[in-house]
């Protein structure tokens, strides 16, 4: 899935300074787990992975591609059948695509094809987890399927704050649901819907908390709401949305660390709330932490007072335009990992 700040392409990296700090595989915390990128590339290494995020939809995701050890026989079978229904008129439709009329304010997110399909394997896939025909892991690699297979079609540069005023050429094509099968780990892996203090009070001892918040005013809830959406599902309860792009109405999801005043406060509280052994901190030069103030905390926080730093340049992902103030130049980004250890 398109995603600001995925570290796909920053894994290599990613393992080669755990390696570099001499951290050995252990039991790990994600604080902050987003498409379970970085998640996955441990548990794929052998770690014991315990993630978290504030977003339903990250949680599908470690749930999918993370927790999930077991592929059920009948896995792609149930995919192809949830790609072939027909489609029906529902939350999708009515709210982001033109077939909902006024009520979805013309919002062109989806064909009225594609919204139909969208509709109909998410409202079928709950009815068959009610039904007890699906597992819980075959439910959520299902579910993440449908939430990927939907962003492969969205008219959208990336990002669902906005869409597109003509189709693109990926619009048109039709939805489908291609799951990845589970591949067992290890270790057995845990995934918690919730804010990564309280995560990181709930998990205790880990011998690595590895920390990449959302540095920037970006809401990703915001940027990311239809995905969410689809996640939560509307069958018991119908999502308030609000706007000219539907956003989600309310608080939830909203995170703290998007805020440039309290991101300082908010770190050295997870520092403090953590029990792991070892810290690896992600740091872009796009965020509004000042460097230097991530260095002292983080020297505050050592057991030893030393902070070992590594950088790397990549190509950003761009969702956003150099006219919105963003710091960045243009299509370059740097990207820092700092490890301590912690005690």
């Amino acid at each position: 899935m398109r995603y600001i700040g995925n570290k796909t392409r920053l894994l290599p990296f990613i393992l080669r300074t755990l390696k570099k700090g001499g951290i050995p595989v252990g039991s790990v915390h994600d604080a902050f787990a987003g498409t379970a990128s970085v998640s996955r590339a441990l548990k794929a290494q052998g770690w014991r992975v315990q993630s978290s995020d504030l977003l339903m939809s990250s949680y599908v995701f470690q749930r999918a591609y993370v927790v999930a050890d077991f592929a059920d026989p009948l896995l792609n079978e149930m995919a192809g059948e949830l790609a072939a229904l027909a489609p029906r008129e529902s939350f999708i439709s009515r709210h982001f695509s033109p077939a909902g009329g006024s009520e979805s304010g013309g919002r062109m997110y989806f064909t009225p094809a594609n919204a139909g399909r969208i509709d109909a394997a998410r409202e079928e896939l709950e009815s068959w987890r009610k039904a007890g025909r699906v597992g819980e892991d075959s439910y959520y690699v299902l579910l993440a399927a449908i939430i990927e297979g939907a962003d492969r079609v969205a008219n959208t540069a990336g990002v669902y704050a906005s869409y597109m005023k003509r189709w693109q050429p990926n619009a048109r094509r039709a939805f489908a649901v291609a799951p990845e099968v589970p591949v067992k780990g290890a270790q057995p892996a845990r995934a918690h819907l919730m804010d990564a203090i309280e995560a990181a009070k709930s998990i205790g001892e880990v011998d690595l908390l590895y920390i990449d918040p959302p540095y920037n005013s970006r809401q990703y809830v915001a940027y990311y709401h239809i995905p969410e959406i689809l996640a939560r599902g509307w069958t018991e309860s119908a999502p308030a949305i609000r706007g000219k792009v539907g956003l989600l109405a309310g608080e939830e999801g909203r995170s703290q660390w998007s805020h440039g005043r309290r991101v300082q406060k908010l770190f050295s509280a997870l520092l403090s709330a953590t029990s792991a052994t070892h810290a690896l901190v992600s740091f872009n030069s796009e965020g509004h932490l000042p460097p230097e103030a991530l260095l002292s905390l983080l020297n505050k926080a050592s057991a030893d007072g030393k902070v070992t730093h590594y950088s790397q340049r990549y190509r950003r992902y761009r969702a956003d335009s150099d006219r919105d103030g963003r710091h960045y130049h243009r299509d370059i980004a740097l990207e820092h990992l700092y490890t301590v250890r912690l005690r």
